[in-house]
């Protein structure tokens, strides 16, 4: 989603719910397990079901049969989820689990437009088979309105390991090493292309992710420091960043178009084997990506490297399942899905891998594969992936090589990112800022602006709107 969109999104969705408040009781009154009811039917919405239409029958089918409640499973297209979400909540359409990202979910927290799943997170059956830091990663001033979906996942630098063969170098270890590699891949030829990416910052929190290498420990966004909110655009980091930034691409290693690629653009070059630095999301992408290049050159190899010492990767906030407040038995949607979903056994093998006879079988061994002409895209599951689960559950779906080994490396090279911290004063100008941030790294980067010269622009245009929001920030911190 571009950052004008969300930006709209955001801003239409503010003025909607400043006018239709739901002013419900968003607290959670603790219940035994005999008083939580069973729901006849659960009414969920995604946009990352990962099972065909025939498929997604078959898996509601099942835990209807081994629940007993009845499931509906609603599916908007990825491009316009948030402004159904948005239209369904102010029309107080009957919705019983929404699937919400890092951006959306504080906004609709603040605006108690969410069941504070907290006390029914406490009392949880499945807290001996959950990894909690991925629980807490959501919390928002300590209280919980959403349960992690899975891991939030994040990218990772995939290199040309065909290119580094030809070249006689290693993966870099460090930003020196980075960038003598990236020089390398230039002098192969005016149509190669060292490194690209979709934009100079990312469109949605963190905004950082995808040139790690160069943003290393500048985030540009409001950051925490010292106990205090902070402009991390305004910090020293932002400034070597930019610095580093502006010398890469000046040097001709930075895609020319970088200020308007896409995803798919980029992808697109990639596959072509024009590209030999390309920062995307660790896992199944990985065999994706090989996949796609060897259509167009048979002899490419996409290697996955750690993060070089001055920086880790950046795990996203999980995907979070949230339960909207007009929901009638929130405790029994958080015990029946939420909890089963993550049981770390038979509930999570349903929603990872599926129905068995359906979208995997049995074999004699005792393992269990893909029955492959049943796979979405040529990729199997049902709702998340089991090599994201963030329990002790353990697939016996073996997996590619290429997933094990990207996640692996990834997650012994990031760290988790922290939800955006919104307040209702504040809250609709936040993209505002992200549009200028935007704007003022694409000038300072790709024209012959200076540093100084744009972080004054900078200070010029966003002085007050930024003070005000730091001052909010801070005030209720």
């Amino acid at each position: 989603m571009s950052l004008l969109k969300r930006m709209g999104i955001i801003a239409a969705f503010c003025i909607i719910m400043s006018g239709c408040s739901k002013g419900g009781d968003n607290s959670t009154l603790e219940k035994t397990e005999s008083e939580i009811k069973k729901p006849e039917e659960i009414v969920m919405l995604t946009n990352t079901i990962k099972t065909t239409e025939e498929g997604m029958k078959v898996f509601a089918d099942e835990y209807e049969k081994r629940t007993g409640i009845k499931m509906t499973i609603k599916v908007t297209e990825h491009h316009d989820y948030y402004e159904t979400v948005n239209i369904l909540i102010a029309a107080s359409e009957q919705l019983d689990c929404i699937e919400v990202g890092s951006v959306f979910y504080p906004s609709y927290a603040m605006y108690d437009l969410l069941w504070d799943m907290t006390d029914s997170w406490n009392n949880s059956e499945i807290k001996p088979v959950v990894d909690e830091s991925y629980v807490d990663a959501l919390k928002i001033d300590g209280r919980l309105y959403g349960f992690p979906l899975s891991k939030g996942n994040g990218t990772i630098t995939y290199v040309r390991g065909d290119w580094l063969d030809n070249l006689s170098i290693n993966p870099p270890k460090n930003y020196s090493e980075f960038y003598e590699m990236l020089k390398k891949f230039k002098a192969m030829g005016d149509n190669y292309i060292p490194i690209t990416a979709a934009g100079l910052m990312n469109s949605e929190t963190p905004y950082a992710l995808y040139l790690r290498e160069f943003y290393q420990d500048a985030v540009p966004d409001f950051t925490l420091k010292d106990g205090k909110y902070v402009d991390g655009m305004t910090e020293p980091q932002m400034v070597k960043a930019l610095e580093r930034m502006k010398t890469a691409y000046k040097d001709g290693l930075i895609d020319k178009d970088i200020a308007t690629n896409k995803t798919s653009t980029c992808r697109e070059k990639f596959n072509k084997g024009l590209v030999g630095c390309f920062n995307y999301w660790a896992g199944s992408w990985n065999m994706t990506l090989q996949e796609s290049i060897n259509e167009n050159v048979p002899d490419a190899k996409v290697v996955p490297i750690p993060s070089i010492e001055e920086t880790k990767y950046i795990e996203r906030p999980p995907l979070a399942m949230v339960i909207p407040i007009s929901c009638k038995n929130p405790e029994g949607v958080f015990k029946y899905l939420i909890e089963y979903s993550h049981d770390g056994g038979e509930g999570e093998l349903l929603f990872t891998s599926g129905v068995e006879g359906y979208h995997w079988r049995q074999n004699s061994d005792g393992t269990q594969s893909d029955i492959k002409e049943h796979l979405n895209a040529g990729k199997a599951g049902t709702y998340f992936a089991p090599e994201l689960t963030f329990t002790t559950f353990k697939s016996k779906i073996p997996l590619d090589e290429r997933i094990i080994n990207s996640e692996d490396i990834f997650m012994k090279n990031s760290t988790i990112a922290s939800i955006p911290l919104i307040r209702k004063e504040t809250g609709s100008l936040l993209p505002e800022v992200d549009l200028l941030r935007r704007e003022i790294i694409e000038d300072i980067v790709t024209t012959d602006m200076t540093i100084e010269e744009g972080l004054s622009e900078y200070e010029r245009r966003g002085s007050k709107t930024i003070a005000r929001i730091l001052k909010n920030l801070n005030e209720e911190y």
